[in-house]
């Protein structure tokens, strides 16, 4: 605001009012995610909670959906797929929880250039495998891509060049009590720092901590 006023008092330039209300929202959304309350949910996530408020003024809260402990008997994954670029250099992460809320297993690493879509498969599938590696067979889930989850559950048919993971990853969870979830970003923040810190790693790494 004080560099837009000296803009038009000193050099008679102003900008118009829809520009700087998104320059406004810009830097607010960057401040938020330097903090530690709002440093797993995205500026995709931050922007939709700042026009819910803006036109709606019964509601002066944001709201961020937030991750949800599995039922007793069950495992929660979360995975994410992360691109600088699309495509681009990418990485892939996840994390596996119980109904403790405490971190079983995770893992992130590099998978080299692909667009996001890629990204978000390869995760999955890394995900699943180990599950299945370890034998779990009570698994719910969870990725921020609608597509993903849809191609996961069988709603909508993957893309041809994804079918070889799809194919493998039915073959995985054959005879398992599975449920696919599509959750928002907020509620997948680990996944996507793990997916985000994994793309300059030198290869695909195996946690059983949150790493950092």
């Amino acid at each position: 605001m004080w560099k837009e006023r000296n803009s038009r008092v000193f050099d008679g330039v102003a900008k118009s009012p829809y520009r700087l209300y998104i320059k406004i929202i810009a830097v607010s959304i960057l401040w938020a995610r330097s903090t530690p309350l709002f440093r797993f949910v995205s500026a995709f996530d931050l922007w939709e909670g700042w026009r819910i408020v803006c036109n709606d003024r019964k509601r002066r809260s944001m709201i961020v959906q937030k991750w949800e402990a599995p039922p007793n008997d069950f495992i929660k994954l979360n995975f994410d797929g992360s691109c600088l670029g699309n495509p681009g250099p990418s990485g892939v992460g996840g994390l596996c929880r119980g109904s403790s809320g405490l971190v079983m297993w995770a893992y992130s690493g590099p998978i080299g250039i692909c667009d996001s879509s890629e990204a978000e498969v390869r995760a999955a599938f890394h995900g699943i495998k180990h599950l299945n590696k370890e034998s779990y067979n009570k698994v719910v889930v969870e990725g921020d891509s609608l597509n993903v989850i849809s191609w996961l559950s069988g709603k909508v048919d993957p893309p041809w060049r994804f079918l070889s993971f799809f194919d493998e990853i039915s073959d995985l969870t054959f005879g398992s009590s599975i449920a696919f979830n599509n959750v928002r970003r907020s509620a997948n923040g680990e996944a996507d720092a793990l997916a985000r810190s994994g793309v300059p790693r030198l290869g695909l790494e195996w946690f059983d901590y949150f790493p950092p």
